[in-house]
């Protein structure tokens, strides 16, 4: 029985479904160690959750899929949650991801927060992006120390992670990631952008977010306090698609997760829920500007206690019509292109098909009171 704390339940209105933390195992370790073994780029517990989707047979079900879980006691140096979505190569899945995370924190009074980003791209960029730097720490860093060349040899991302002198030194003129994008990873990181500033969120390019080059790539994200420099980075999230490959699969799986450092902190006492809230709304999308928005409206409902099903990455109507009709809900709200452009919302009942179309500032109110 998996107990249900504050930031489950609030994951849980942006469609992440609870499970058990998966159990590492020493293989899942051997399997990543040429990962190395950093605090915010734990791949070990990315196999684990690999693994994990593969045993149980979530490939089984629609995707995209979204998971949320407690992290177990001895594995809370590397986060106290952990976020997955997966089967979405979009730009919804880290938009979800950051939109969720921030929710949970913001919820633990963390008010001032800001989203660090970076993209390095698929694996012809990282490479790119590799061979780039090594060409500038040789000729730049002429002068390091014998200990620092066999850093640098070791690993050159190695350059992002030191507080050294000598490192910040260096990084002041080093190449960005962003200048060695594929085609494909350009198109991909300019789609991240447009949902993350659609949802009105403070954030910044971080050319030092580089990950982990082994099983991290794409977009790079950081969520941090700008008011309150000594509570460091809260929540850490990028792509580690390439995992996949380590069980012998064809192709990758589009895989996206986050690590929350900080939640239910500051003197906050744990609150256990009995259960998940009992949505009678389904969210119907259609289209990219619908889409785009479609996180904020979840937000702006979540925050009224208005829980919603949705089917968020799948924007097929047949789909979500499909999921509505096997959920039996009463009413349908639907967001299309018009709507998205009007800043309304169409609501729907099911049985009688009599609906109303109302501005989304006043759908929270309505939704309560809803006679249709």
């Amino acid at each position: 029985m998996i107990e249900l704390d504050r930031a489950l339940v609030i994951a849980s209105y942006f469609g992440f479904r609870p499970i058990s933390a998966p159990k590492i195992t020493k293989h899942d370790v051997e399997l990543t160690r040429h990962c190395g073994n950093y605090l915010h780029y734990d791949a070990p517990e990315k196999v684990s959750m690999i693994r994990t989707y593969l045993e149980e047979d979530f490939a089984s079900l629609p995707h995209p899929i979204a998971l949320v879980y407690e992290k177990s006691a001895s594995r809370k140096r590397f986060g106290n949650y952990a976020l997955h979505f997966i089967g979405s190569s979009s730009g919804v899945a880290e938009a979800t991801l950051i939109r969720t995370t921030l929710s949970i924190l913001s919820e633990e009074g963390h008010k001032n927060l800001r989203v660090d980003i970076n993209c390095i791209g698929d694996r012809e960029s990282i490479n790119a992006y590799e061979r780039e730097l090594i060409n500038y720490v040789r000729k730049c860093g002429v002068n390091l120390s014998s200990e620092w060349a066999r850093s640098m040899k070791e690993d050159i991302f190695n350059l992002f992670r030191s507080k050294t002198p000598e490192a910040l030194h260096l990084r002041e003129m080093a190449p960005s990631s962003l200048n060695f994008l594929s085609l494909q990873s350009r198109v991909y990181f300019r789609e991240v952008l447009e949902y993350i500033e659609a949802l009105g969120i403070q954030f910044c390019l971080a050319p030092e977010l580089v990950g982990e080059k082994n099983h991290a790539s794409h977009t790079i994200f950081a969520i941090r306090d700008i008011r309150d420099e000594n509570t460091g980075t809260l929540a850490i999230g990028y792509r580690y698609s390439r995992l996949a490959r380590l069980f012998g699969l064809r192709k990758e799986i589009p895989m996206a997760g986050v690590s929350i450092f900080s939640a239910s902190s500051r003197n906050t006492r744990r609150q256990i829920y009995k259960g998940l809230p009992k949505p009678k709304f389904y969210l119907v999308q259609l289209g990219k500007e619908a889409q785009i928005k479609t996180l904020s409206l979840i937000e702006l409902l979540r925050s009224h206690k208005i829980p919603l099903h949705h089917f968020l990455g799948k924007d097929k109507i047949t789909a979500q019509l499909s999921n509505a009709e096997n959920l039996r809900v009463p009413y349908l709200i639907i967001i299309g292109q018009k709507e998205a452009l009007d800043d309304t919302a169409t609501i729907r009942n099911v049985a009688t098909r009599a609906q109303d179309t109302v501005s989304i500032a006043s759908l929270p109110r309505y939704l309560k009171n809803i006679t249709l």
